[in-house]
This record gives C-alpha cells, sequence and structure tokens, in this order.
C-alpha cells in the first residue's frame, strides 16, 4: 500500500469509483446534447438522443449497484445529478410550448369537428 502523500484525492479514487463517475459524465454530456437539440428545435434528434440517454441510464443503474462512491466521488455525483436535472428543465422548457401549440392543432372545438 503506498503512503499517504497528501496529493490525493479526498475519499475513494480507485478505478470502480472513476469509471462510475465517468458514466455520469457520460449521461450529462448526451443530456447537453439534447438541450443543444432543443435549442434547434430539432425534435427528432432530441428523441434519439433521449434514447440514448436512457440505455446510459440503465447502465449507470446496474454500475452504481456494485461500484460504492467515496466521499469525493459523492459530491461530484451529486454535482453531476443538478447538471442533468438543470438539463432536463431546459429541454422542458423548450419542449412545452411546442406541445402545448401541437395539442391545440390537434384538438378542435367540438363544433368544428361536426361540420365537414
Amino acid at each position: 500500500m503506498a503512503p499517504d502523500d497528501g496529493h490525493a484525492l479526498p475519499g475513494r479514487d480507485d478505478l470502480a469509483s472513476r469509471r462510475l463517475i465517468e458514466r455520469y459524465q457520460e449521461v450529462a454530456r448526451v443530456s447537453r446534447e439534447m438541450v443543444i437539440a432543443a435549442h434547434r428545435e430539432d425534435w427528432d434528434e432530441v428523441a434519439r438522443l433521449e434514447v440514448e440517454c436512457q440505455a446510459r441510464i440503465g447502465e449507470l443503474k446496474q454500475a452504481a449497484m456494485i461500484e460504492p462512491l467515496g466521499a469525493y466521488e459523492q459530491r461530484r455525483r451529486i454535482q453531476l445529478l443538478r447538471v442533468i436535472l438543470r438539463h432536463d428543465a431546459q429541454i422542458r422548457s423548450r419542449a412545452e410550448p411546442w406541445l402545448l401549440e401541437l395539442e391545440r392543432l390537434i384538438t378542435l372545438p367540438p363544433r368544428a369537428k361536426r361540420s365537414g
């Protein structure tokens, strides 16, 4: 075991912890790409990226069950989760007006449906 020279990060700094944090970073990256696509109103790309994000989250959940994090990695995980949640809020704020407009276009008043 190597002596603690004071330069190591606090908490566990092993390969499994780093891999798990990298998975969170990857989810954050994909969610950022979703934000960019939503700002372009490229909803097909948002949907494609959402599928990718869901797959990465599934992998992340499995890995999280077997790869415990130390205190430092837990703090980093929380930072990344906050970023992901901000991205989600930005995507929703862009998508909701579009969805409301779509709903308005699809839902015709009862009189308009009868006259045809």
